[in-house]
């Protein structure tokens, strides 16, 4: 656990701030595949000037929007609150604050706008996407009990995802935050597998996987992230084109697997993860949460640190569940 308040601090800032800069590197790539990126060089280096042609620079996707909805919600309640969290979805859609969501983020929110109750807004069994992911980070940080971490990513993920796996996931990444930031992650071992005991309270499968990612930190690159890319997938869900799919598995394992692989690189970790495509966004948001809040705010890139969109506002957040989890280990019964 970081010593002191200011180092806490700065270790809550960096994931937040690692997270958007990671989504916002792959947000320009997002569904493409990895031969149209071959001729682009140094994708980890600097933001696109006008990324999808349309958007200011340093803009991230949906994926930092939840985190930040996650955080702001807990921060304000001062606990993991389902419908809270709802309420901030609904109305991020109602703004236009979402960019490009995912169609299962998108029909939970106007299902919400409606009034269905929040743990019924959520899409069906079988909807499996990796935008539920990036809400674990807020869970993570405020959450130092692995006891109630599983439980409370599951809370936030149902909004959007009833389907298990979704929940494994974002308990996982929950778990993966709340290791490092604690330092119970002394090994990549130790790492995954508490992400496999958080994953296995929704769906063992994932569990499994996890525990056994460390074993592929000794292989070549590119040969460990081409079978990262299939696990938990069909033929099918793969497609021809060879980018990273939407289904959170090779996602999060993707994402671990960088910060795992290049803990002290962050150029690196990114350019891992985005070569891929598909869905490097959430991936290289996953990666750069867990090197943020494993080395703090010095290991991010001064460039990519100050040109990401509304880093403000991702501080503030930050911010805002320090106090939350403070106040609460200050009076636990409130909790």
């Amino acid at each position: 656990m970081p010593r002191g308040r200011a180092e806490l601090q700065e270790r809550f800032r960096a994931g937040f701030l690692g997270l958007a800069i990671g989504d916002a590197l792959g947000f320009p790539v997002r569904g493409i595949p990895p031969a149209g990126l071959r001729r682009l060089p140094d994708l980890a280096d600097a933001f696109a000037p006008r990324p999808r042609g349309r958007f200011p620079q340093g803009q991230w996707s949906d994926d930092t929007q939840l985190a930040l909805l996650a955080a702001e919600a807990i921060a304000a309640g001062g606990g993991v609150d389902g419908r809270r969290f709802g309420q901030g979805l609904s109305a991020a859609a109602v703004e236009g604050t979402l960019v490009q969501p995912a169609r299962a983020v998108a029909e939970s929110a106007a299902r919400l706008q409606r009034g269905v109750p929040w743990m019924s807004a959520g899409e069906g069994l079988g909807v499996r996407d990796a935008s539920v992911m990036s809400r674990g980070l807020a869970v993570g940080l405020f959450e130092g009990d692995p006891r109630r971490l599983g439980r409370h990513a599951g809370v936030l993920a149902v909004v959007t995802h009833k389907e298990p796996t979704c929940a494994a996931a974002c308990a996982a990444f929950a778990r993966a935050v709340a290791a490092t930031l604690s330092g119970e992650a002394a090994s990549p071992e130790l790492l995954c597998t508490a992400m496999a005991s958080s994953a296995a309270e929704h769906d063992p499968a994932l569990g499994e996987e996890l525990r056994h990612l460390p074993r592929l930190l000794s292989w070549e690159v590119e040969r460990a992230t081409e079978l990262i890319r299939r696990v938990g997938v069909s033929a099918a869900a793969i497609g021809d084109d060879g980018g990273l799919p939407e289904h959170p598995w090779p996602v999060l394992l993707l994402g671990t697997y960088a910060a795992l692989r290049l803990p002290h690189d962050f150029r690196k970790a990114m350019a891992t993860v985005l070569r891929w495509g598909g869905e490097a966004d959430a991936a290289a948001a996953v990666a750069g949460a867990l090197l943020g809040v494993s080395q703090g705010e010095a290991c991010l890139p001064p460039r990519l640190r100050r040109h990401v969109l509304h880093a403000e506002r991702l501080i503030d957040a930050a911010d805002a569940l320090l106090e939350a989890r403070l106040a609460r280990e200050a009076h636990p019964a409130a909790g």
